[in-house]
């Protein structure tokens, strides 16, 4: 019998994984191990795949969330789950809206059933809660988080591709944390 082993994540950078395609992004996905709960604290940069920048860009654009600058997490339990979080956007003004909450805990991926961070919005009446939107991330690297997202039902621009019952995957990579957690503005 073999033991168990963590797996380790290779040496990933934001700047690695942006000019992969969805093909690419879900075989990087596939290899990495969840991140640790306790280093989910504070504020992290995104970015986005090239395949997908504009397209989705525009899409919040017309939602009024301006610009995506990351999401935030803080590991301390919230309404039964291991922590919560929330994204963050800047306006056209240059202040930033603190909004798009969400619950998360370590559980299995839809991809594979490994250990991934896995975000559920359903939790709050938000945007992303009324689309059922979930969210998973895995560590790719120091400070490298590959995520994945689908919705209940394909929604234009944000996840545009039918999948297996619910919309198809699409992928964001988050950097850091950069700065501390800062609460919601609203849900």
């Amino acid at each position: 019998m073999g033991e168990a082993r963590e797996l380790v994540a290779p040496a990933w950078t934001a700047e690695d994984l942006r000019p992969l395609d969805r093909e690419g992004l879900m075989a990087a996905f596939r290899q990495l191990p969840a991140p640790h709960a306790e280093a989910m604290t504070g504020e992290f940069a995104s970015t986005l795949p090239d395949y997908s920048n504009a397209q989705w860009r525009g899409a919040m654009a017309a939602l009024g969330k301006d610009y995506w600058l990351g999401k935030s997490y803080l590991p301390e339990p919230f309404r039964g789950h291991r922590g919560h979080g929330l994204n963050s956007y800047r306006r056209g003004d240059g202040s930033i809206r603190r909004l798009s909450r969400f619950v998360w805990d370590i559980g299995p991926s839809v991809v594979d059933a490994r250990p991934s961070l896995v975000m559920r919005y359903a939790a709050f009446g938000n945007w992303g809660g009324s689309h059922d939107l979930i969210d998973e991330i895995r560590m790719a690297g120091a400070d490298t988080y590959l995520g994945l997202y689908h919705t209940r039902a394909p929604v234009p621009g944000f996840t545009p591709r039918p999948g297996n019952g619910r919309s198809g995957i699409e992928f964001f990579i988050l950097s850091g944390p950069i700065g501390p957690f800062f609460p919601a503005d609203e849900d």
